[in-house]
């Protein structure tokens, strides 16, 4: 009877790490379908407001880190893609709200997690922070006095700037502390041309404020002043020659 070479048998190494494998997967499955088995995830979240009439004054969480129990297959998957969406806290007096409420997002995370609990949120930040919004409209004007124009130059048209106005849109404590109006300085010196350039707008400058411009165009024209022109000698030298003849005709009369 022919003998198998001991070459083409295959070792007892390699089948006892299939072996291992083997009892590895099945050993994973049967774990897998157990429950009880917990995930960390991010979850996201957008909170929901009267933006017409509030404005936060600090950044709102977008997310809250939740524990998710279930099956592990279920966890397995959601591991691997979580994807849901956000959860809508809605808040109907953010000036009266300074925390998130923690049950109510955690019974909104359920209605939309359907195969696992949620057992526990952790907020990165749950603190509120809201003023009211408010809307003002300031007026541009020139600092014409304190124009810098060369000798014996004046500004001969009206100063024109565009725009006008800015308006400012922003929470309150930052809108009350901008002037009705905004005095636009001309840096240039010994002006002795017409003038039109762009100009910054001088504002408190926030991320939390917006205006409905930066920079206004400001165009005016400049004219040079005549010299004065005296009169002639001849001039002077014929009015005391007028006093004399008058003079005369009065002592003729008398």
């Amino acid at each position: 009877m022919a003998q198998i070479p001991l070459s083409s048998q295959p070792s007892r190494s390699r089948i006892a790490i299939l072996c291992m494998i083997a009892a590895t997967v099945i050993w994973l499955f049967n774990e897998l379908n157990k429950d009880g088995y917990t995930l960390q995830v991010r979850y996201p979240i957008h909170i929901t407001y009267n933006d017409s009439l509030y404005i936060p004054t600090t950044p709102l969480p977008k997310s809250v880190s939740a524990v998710l129990v279930g099956n592990g297959w279920t966890l397995l998957r959601k591991s691997l893609s979580f994807t849901v969406p956000p959860v809508s806290y809605p808040l109907t007096n953010p000036l009266a709200t300074s925390v998130l409420n923690t049950n109510a997002l955690v019974a909104t995370m359920h209605e939309q997690v359907k195969d696992v609990r949620i057992s526990n949120i952790v907020l990165d930040s749950g603190v509120l922070d809201f003023e009211e919004r408010m809307i003002k409209t300031s007026v541009l004007k020139v600092d014409s006095i304190g124009l810098n124009l060369a000798p014996r130059f004046v500004v001969s048209s009206f100063i024109n700037l565009n725009p006008s106005t800015v308006t400012f849109d922003g929470p309150t404590s930052l809108i009350v502390d901008i002037p009705d109006t905004i005095v636009v300085k001309v840096p240039a010196q010994k002006i002795q041309g017409n003038y039109d350039e762009e100009l910054p707008i001088r504002y408190p400058q926030s991320p939390l404020l917006k205006a409905s411009a930066e920079r206004v165009f400001v165009s005016f024209e400049v004219g040079e002043l005549l010299r004065n022109i005296n009169p002639t000698p001849a001039v002077k030298a014929a009015q005391p020659a007028k006093e004399t003849s008058s003079k005369n005709k009065s002592k003729k009369k008398k």
